[in-house]
């Protein structure tokens, strides 16, 4: 039925879902070589910093060179747990993108012919404030009045 599938997945309990009906359900339908896993950092993420009138440009600077080589430790952390994970995935292709989360899966699905994008279901998050556990993932949702009008693909929430 599918030809291409795009798995977006940022490590979070609700994107391992996906990553599980993908691998578990669609991956031999299609051969792994042509499932595409895509982690979106969001685009806002740059313009972290404490108080700038405190901070010299230098130190920006550092603090920006931190966070990116920080995220992109952690993406490869995950990618990896996928790996291990999901023998079959070692012959995916994994992406990074920087970018809005909706324009993002949109450009790179329409950009390498995907079928069908999937992504994993709404899961509630602990409050930041009383929770000891904080949950993997970025902070970001998808925001369904923006994606679906951009979509070139039908979309696969995971249950």
């Amino acid at each position: 039925m599918f030809t291409k599938i795009l798995l977006c997945t940022h490590g979070s309990s609700g994107a391992q879902k996906a990553e599980a009906f993908v691998f578990e359900k669609m991956v031999d339908s299609v051969g792994p070589e042509n499932v595409v896993v895509l982690t979106i950092i969001d685009k806002d993420w740059s313009a972290m910093s404490s108080d700038d009138w405190l901070n010299t440009s230098t130190t920006r600077t550092v603090f920006k060179d931190y966070a990116q080589e920080q995220l992109s430790r952690e993406i490869e952390e995950d990618w990896q747990r996928i790996r291990s994970s999901y023998p079959a995935s070692a012959n995916c292709r994994f992406i990074k993108v920087v970018g809005g989360i909706e324009e993002t899966i949109t450009e790179v699905a329409g950009r390498l012919e995907c079928d069908v994008a999937v992504i994993g279901p709404y899961m509630k998050k602990a409050n930041r404030l009383t929770s000891v556990v904080m949950e993997k993932g970025l902070a970001n949702t998808i925001s369904n009045k923006k994606l679906h009008p951009l979509l070139p693909c039908p979309l696969l929430v995971a249950p």
